[in-house]
């Protein structure tokens, strides 16, 4: 079911507020599917809204009888329209949830690193979608109402982020002209949420698949993963986990990585791990080859403070190193207990193999 009138809404009504009567009216089928995601601001409305604009006591005022009878009255002189027999929960007002509309998008774009609680922002990050490990965009949200302003601050934060982004908004007139431009040439993709969803028992669904919708983001994500400024050495999946690498050195300074069913080698170069003073390879790489010689695992605490504080910096310098090479954001060598312990599969022992045969 198209949802175009709940959006439309969402552009007419001040903080997205209304009382239920109205609300009822404006989303009309579509009330059932949507008014989950309402709630109450426990206030009542002093007037509801008139089929055409009045004089000067428009809109109809609510007058409350002592004997529970509510109604709406017209003040004009002659009345402008008729005067309406209402009940307490017509004139309840509703607020849209911008943390259940936040989670409904988010689920409909399948994004992930949503916030577990939202900025209190005019406009405000949802998630991000990743495209493979590393390399993705964030999603922001902004409903800004029936007369945005064209000031540009609120916006200024995601103008500053590096990487393609995505605006999403209610209706394609959500946003004055003029801020629209600047979003434009800051390279800010900016879609309407009535193009982009429809509704169902099941929640919100996307017309088109994501990879359609943002084609210019996914080719843009693409050039930037084969620009040598990218530090990935490998655009893994967005769904890569560490469990499923396997790290093993045949080599003093060769490393095989295995993912899946596919196996590549790297040098201490390409995992940005060697020193450009002396070409040898940086203490990282060394300390990778240890827990690789240790079984993955290596005390956090040594004898010596000082040992143990250098220790620490290098444990963190690898982390860092790993991450940017795989753009997995997960730790990949947590603490357990009193060991750090990788989270991948890590070996040497072709490196035991070949000193054993030497000797």
């Amino acid at each position: 079911m198209k949802t175009t009138k709940f959006w439309k809404t969402l552009d007419e009504l001040t903080d997205a507020a209304t009382d239920r009567r109205e609300w009822r009216a404006q989303l009309g089928d579509g009330w059932d599917r949507l008014s989950p995601l309402l709630t109450s601001t426990g206030s009542l409305a002093m007037s509801v809204s008139c089929p055409s604009p009045g004089g000067e006591d428009c809109p109809r005022r609510i007058v409350r009888h002592d004997d529970g009878s509510i109604r709406a009255i017209c003040g004009d002189r002659p009345k402008a329209c008729r005067d309406l027999d209402l009940v307490k929960d017509d004139i309840v007002v509703l607020r849209l949830d911008r943390v259940k509309l936040a989670s409904a998008v988010a689920r409909a774009f399948q994004l992930a690193n949503v916030p577990k609680r939202l900025e209190k922002a005019d406009v405000f990050q949802i998630g991000s979608q990743n495209v493979f490990a590393g390399r993705g965009f964030p999603v922001f949200l902004c409903v800004p109402g029936p007369q945005p302003g064209e000031n540009i601050k609120p916006f200024q934060h995601i103008m500053a982020l590096p990487g393609p982004k995505l605006l999403l908004v209610p209706t394609a007139r959500s946003l004055p002209a003029s801020i629209a431009d600047q979003l434009d040439r800051a390279r800010i993709m900016t879609l309407a949420l009535e193009d982009c969803l429809t509704s169902s028992d099941r929640g919100f669904q996307l017309v088109q698949p994501i990879e359609t919708l943002c084609a210019d983001l996914f080719a843009e994500l693409d050039a930037l993963a084969d620009t040598e400024s990218s530090n990935l050495v490998w655009p893994l999946p967005a769904d890569a986990c560490w469990p499923e690498l396997t790290f093993r050195f045949v080599a003093d300074e060769v490393l095989n990585v295995s993912f899946r069913s596919e196996t590549r080698r790297f040098e201490p170069d390409a995992l940005g791990m060697k020193s450009a003073k002396n070409g040898r390879p940086k203490a990282v790489w060394t300390y990778l080859k240890a827990f690789a010689l240790k079984g993955g695992r290596l005390a956090v605490h040594l004898g010596d403070p000082k040992e143990t504080s250098k220790h620490q910096k290098q444990k963190q310098a690898l982390s860092r190193s790993l991450r940017s090479a795989f753009g997995i954001a997960e730790d990949p060598i947590p603490t357990e207990g009193k060991e750090y312990v990788t989270r991948f599969v890590v070996s040497a022992d072709d490196l035991r193999q070949g000193k054993k045969d030497q000797r």
